[in-house]
C-alpha cells in the first residue's frame, strides 16, 4: 500500500495567476500601499487584513482535511481493488478446472449462453411496421 503522509500539494489555485499560494496573496495585500488617500486607504487595508488571514487559514484547513480524506479513500479503493483482483484470480482458476474436467458440459454452457445472448439482442431491435392507406 502507498503511504502518503505528505498531503500538502506544492501549489494551490490562488486569487490570481500571479500567486501560487493563498499566503502569497495575503502577504502581497498586506504589504501593498493603500490606493485611497489618507486614513481611508489605511482603514481599508486594516479591515481587509483579518479577512485575508481568516480566508488563508480556512483554505489551509480545507486543504489538509481534503488531503486526509483523499488518503483514506485511496486506501479503501486499493483494498477493494486487491480483494476484487484476488476473487477474479480464484474464479478464473475454478473456471479453468471446470473446463478441463468437463469439456462437453463447458461447450454446452457456452453454446447456450451464446444462443441466449443472440436471442436477447435480436429481440431488442425495434420492429418497424409500415401501414398503407388503401383508398
Amino acid at each position: 500500500m502507498v503511504d502518503q503522509t505528505n498531503t500538502q500539494p506544492t501549489h494551490l489555485a490562488g486569487p490570481g495567476p500571479e500567486f501560487d499560494k493563498f499566503e502569497d496573496a495575503a502577504a502581497k495585500l498586506q504589504s501593498a500601499e493603500p490606493k485611497g488617500k489618507g486614513k481611508r486607504g489605511a482603514a481599508l487595508k486594516q479591515a481587509a487584513a483579518p479577512l485575508v488571514g481568516a480566508a488563508t487559514e480556512l483554505a489551509h484547513e480545507a486543504k489538509v482535511a481534503l488531503g486526509e480524506r483523499a488518503s483514506v479513500l485511496q486506501a479503501r479503493a486499493q483494498e477493494g481493488y486487491d480483494v476484487a483482483r484476488e476473487q477474479a484470480r480464484r474464479r478464473l482458476g475454478e473456471a479453468e478446472t471446470f473446463v478441463h474436467e468437463r469439456p462437453y458440459a463447458s461447450l454446452a454452457v457456452a453454446a447456450f449462453a451464446g444462443f441466449l445472448i443472440g436471442h436477447i439482442i435480436s429481440n431488442a431491435k425495434t420492429n418497424v411496421v409500415y401501414l398503407r392507406d388503401d383508398r
